[in-house]
């Protein structure tokens, strides 16, 4: 078990939102993508990880997109507002991936594919929340931040693993008292996110298929999306797919209209 004092060094190194970042942030919040632009291309970081991002497959551009207005003009608010709060994630990031068979190029594709998927899902339930938008940038996060837990233990946790069939969420549990969600609601505070939705992702635990409001509803897709990306084989040979243990039940026409989203992204 994790002393108090490791546990709050771990959640302390989950930054606040970066003052030098704050510009873009405003411009962003009024809807100003030119200025948006000119704020993020001051930023080299930040521009080599739109353009990285942007130029996924998933994104579907059969030409390379280099310029930031460009980038911008092309992925709309929504997208880039994703974008600009998975960028957070990458300070959270490992310099190699010790736990998870991951590699920083895998890691991008999960965020992306992420973004472009709950993006789709918002538009089908016309969503347009900014909150609500950026939300699904928190799962990437809180994976990022159990790897660096799990990396000061790693020889015990490959024993465990290599004794008994246990999940990575049952011993992050053990390790910290906490399960992956919430890392989740930590990682939103840290972050900012309004009360409201913080409620809200705290009844993820006890959601249930008959659920019928529309908030409660959006939370039941973003499980789907979920249990859909570790699904993929990326996250199973990578382990991440063992943070999650979801025991909720799904009404059937939740499922089928899932997948039909799920289908207009894939087209």
């Amino acid at each position: 078990m994790l002393s108090q004092d490791d546990l709050d060094r771990y959640l302390n190194s989950i930054p606040p939102l970066p003052e030098s970042l704050k510009a873009c942030k405003k411009a962003l919040d009024d809807g100003d993508m030119i200025q948006l632009a000119d704020e993020a291309v001051k930023d080299k970081a930040l521009y080599l990880y739109f353009k990285n991002i942007v130029n996924k497959p998933i994104f579907g551009f059969s030409k390379e997109v280099k310029n930031m207005r460009q980038i911008f003009g092309v992925l709309g608010i929504v997208k880039a507002r994703q974008i600009f709060q998975s960028y957070f994630t990458c300070m959270l990031l490992p310099k190699k991936w010790q736990v998870f068979n991951l590699t920083s190029s895998q890691f991008n594709e999960i965020q992306a594919s992420f973004i472009i998927r709950w993006a789709e899902i918002l538009k089908t339930f016309d969503i347009k929340d900014k909150d609500y938008e950026t939300v699904v940038t928190l799962v990437p996060a809180a994976i990022a931040v159990c790897e660096a837990i799990f990396e000061d233990h790693i020889d015990m946790i490959k024993l465990i693993k290599s004794q008994k069939n246990i999940s990575y969420e049952a011993i992050l549990y053990k390790l910290s008292g906490y399960d992956f969600f919430d890392i989740v609601k930590i990682i939103a505070q840290k972050w900012e996110i309004p009360e409201t939705l913080l409620g809200l992702l705290s009844d993820i635990k006890t959601i249930d298929g008959s659920e019928t409001s529309k908030d409660k509803k959006l939370l039941i897709y973003l499980i789907l999306l979920i249990n859909y990306e570790i699904s993929q084989p990326v996250a199973i040979q990578s382990g991440i797919n063992g943070l999650f243990e979801f025991t909720c039940s799904f009404d059937m026409d939740d499922v089928e209209y899932f997948y039909e989203i799920m289908s207009r992204v894939e087209t």
